[in-house]
């Protein structure tokens, strides 16, 4: 937002710095017109009375600035004395004594107050819209990433939904070749009930099950489709199996009561080589969960490669 006391102090310096440079400018050009009217009627003077007088300094007399000035040039003299000049003078002087130089500073004057209060207007009202356009860009930036959190994100349990997952699923297979890690993804799928159908309260159970599971940094977990999720857990040996059957057991002790609430999982562990890519290891582990399913589901089915590293065991 605008600070509406800041813009007003700049708009009252503002309107101070324009009077004091309008009246500068009123100044000096009043003061050199009217030196400059005053020359020029000093000079009228001298050619009055130049043809009066003999043996004059010309150069001294077209110098002069002021009548008393051109006086010391010309008198005393015989032809004219000091009376006789001043006489002659003062009607020269008055009528070259006008509102020229009042005119021309007031128009200057005003020129340059209209002249730079457009200029610092134009200014500041370039300023008020630069500041508009970058808070309207910060909300709409701030609109763009809500919108991408949206985007990826899974609206009934806050989890990563499926089509970001497969991006991260691609990412953590280039990893854990290039960091010679081994690779573990699970994909869990809730067992439908003999009776009635799977509500969303079971897969938020579920969900919170899963997120309980994950405590180090990388791990991952995503609701893929409405009623399966998948983890994935980089640098992850052959013990995983054993957490897939900790996550069965803990579903089932989750279970609200008077309901009956399993899952059957999917293992696959594979090591750093160039098979481990996402399709591979994504048909293993689909391959394990049918598996898990077929034999009537709340148990775990694992793929799990030989490894000669020390296994990552959870506690």
């Amino acid at each position: 937002m605008i600070d509406t006391r800041q813009t007003e102090r700049r708009d009252r310096l503002q309107t101070i710095v324009i009077l004091v440079v309008s009246i500068i400018v009123f100044a000096v050009l009043y003061l050199g017109v009217r030196a400059y009217e005053k020359r020029v009627s000093v000079q009228a003077v001298r050619l009055a009375i130049e043809h009066r007088v003999d043996e004059v300094d010309s150069v001294r007399a077209s110098e002069a600035t002021d009548i008393d000035a051109l006086w010391s040039v010309y008198g005393p003299q015989v032809e004219l004395t000091e009376g006789e000049f001043y006489q002659l003078a003062e009607p020269i002087i008055d009528s070259h004594q006008t509102f020229l130089p009042l005119f021309i500073a007031l128009m200057a004057a005003g020129l340059t107050f209209i002249t730079l209060g457009m200029l610092l207007n134009m200014k500041a009202r370039t300023r008020r819209y630069d500041k508009i356009i970058a808070d309207k860009e910060s909300a709409l930036k701030q609109s763009h990433e809500k919108l991408a959190a949206v985007m990826i994100i899974d609206e009934l349990t806050g989890l990563i939904n499926g089509r970001h997952f497969s991006e991260v699923l691609s990412t953590e297979c280039r990893r854990a070749v290039r960091d010679f890690n081994p690779l573990t993804l699970m994909l869990v799928a809730i067992d439908k009930p003999e009776r009635g159908d799977i509500d969303d309260q079971q897969v938020g159970c579920v969900a919170d099950v899963l997120k309980e599971a994950i405590a180090r940094p990388g791990d991952q977990v995503a609701r893929i489709d409405p009623y399966r999720f998948a983890l994935l857990l980089p640098s992850t040996n052959e013990q995983s199996p054993l957490l897939a059957e900790r996550l069965c057991q803990n579903v089932q002790n989750s279970a609200l009561a008077g309901q009956r609430l399993s899952i059957s999982i999917g293992s696959s562990t594979l090591q750093p080589s160039a098979l481990l890519t996402a399709e591979t290891i994504l048909a293993h582990t689909e391959s394990a969960l049918a598996e898990a399913i077929q034999c009537g589901g709340g148990q775990v089915r694992a793929h799990t490669d030989d490894s000669t590293e020390v296994p990552v065991i959870f506690t």
